[in-house]
């Protein structure tokens, strides 16, 4: 199966960052996935990379973050750590159903707040009761291509001050700017906006969140054993992970941060919308072919959905023969949509380019 020569633009894994290659070539000359995790070369690279994220993302010095192996283990630990008896989900998409099904098998009661999948949430009529701990949207669902804007999360939180709240940025990171005094907890993967291989998951988390874990424990509730947040947080503190780590992935991630901190925050943006904006204008046009999220509120920037009825197969066989990966539909959507990534990677030449090549083909 040959498919060097071929662009991913799949939801994730996705396409590496091209500088990937020589830092994984100077992480070996260095032997870096050799040295302890209590080594202080360890906590050189711990430390390089907390302070090129938070750079990047405009993290608060009230925030930690926190190194596990995917954004579904971050999904298990946040409920976990932080809810005692309930948390309130917002679901649209199998990977929201997939935060609101964690709750459920930690037996946490959570209540659901369900639409269509596709479709985004009315948030002027969303009454949540007293009793809920946790918050949890996933501002970018990844399997349908909706994003809920910043704005209604600010909102959410002015609404309900003494709720957390948890956001999954999986696919939204790191274009999505956050504003951290209205989240509690924000998580993503790193193989996805970050271009880089799978194999690890971030949490970003508030201080005073860990009070809440502390609360649980005396309370003797389960938060988990290894990677659970009062532990996080005091090796957080020495700059060090609870567990040995994935020590070439965090030195990695911290290496693109920089590289997208030297490109810069307004660039990736202003690219990224860019992009997004040529995709959707030009499959808005199309008759074969039609936008999945039908309102333009709701369709994220990052993950672009295209119903192809049935003609998928034959769109994603000709964009791989022409040089293109994208993803499938999602769910019961496999056979009948494409998904298109549009991450900090993925160029506009590159999107311009998938463009052209579907523009002069009939797919009958």
């Amino acid at each position: 199966m040959e498919q060097k020569n071929k662009k991913y633009l799949t939801c994730g894994p996705t396409e590496l960052f091209s500088i990937v290659r020589d830092y994984m070539i100077e992480a070996l000359d260095k032997k870096l996935p050799s040295i302890s995790h209590r080594s202080k070369d360890f906590e050189v690279i711990f430390q390089f990379t907390v302070s090129e994220l938070k750079k990047l993302m405009e993290i608060p010095d009230d925030f930690m973050i926190f190194f596990s192996s995917s954004g579904t283990e971050c999904m298990e630990r946040i409920i976990e750590n932080l809810v005692k008896e309930s948390s309130y989900h917002f679901v649209n998409g199998s990977f929201s159903e997939r935060f609101y099904k964690t709750a459920q098998e930690l037996k946490k009661n959570p209540i659901l707040h369900k639409v269509e999948f596709g479709e985004g949430f009315d948030f002027d009529n969303i009454d949540i009761p007293d009793n809920i701990e946790l918050i949890c949207i996933t501002q970018n669902e990844t399997s349908s291509g909706v994003a809920v804007p910043m704005k209604r999360i600010s909102e959410l939180k002015d609404k309900y001050p003494d709720k957390l709240i948890a956001i999954d940025v999986v696919t939204s990171a790191p274009y999505q700017k956050i504003d951290f005094a209205k989240v509690d907890v924000a998580f993503f993967s790193v193989q996805k906006g970050f271009g880089l291989p799978p194999g690890l998951g971030v949490t970003i988390i508030r201080k005073s969140c860990i009070e809440k874990t502390i609360s649980l424990k005396e309370q003797n509730y389960n938060i988990g054993t290894f990677n659970n947040y009062i532990d996080a947080a005091g090796y957080f503190n020495k700059n060090q992970t609870t567990v040995t780590p994935n020590t070439l992935g965090i030195y990695l991630l911290g290496k693109v941060a920089n590289h997208l901190n030297t490109i810069g925050k307004d660039k990736i943006r202003f690219e990224t919308e860019e992009k997004a904006r040529l995709l959707y204008d030009y499959f808005y046009t199309r008759k074969d072919m039609q936008l999945f999220v039908k309102n333009p509120f709701d369709r994220s920037k990052t993950i672009i959905v295209i119903d192809c009825f049935d003609k998928q197969n034959a769109v994603k066989k000709y964009l791989s023969d022409n040089g293109f990966i994208v993803s499938s539909g999602y769910g019961k959507y496999v056979s009948n949509q494409i998904r298109i990534a549009n991450f900090p990677m993925h160029t506009v030449e590159d999107v311009t380019k998938l463009i052209e090549l579907i523009d002069v083909k009939e797919f009958n």
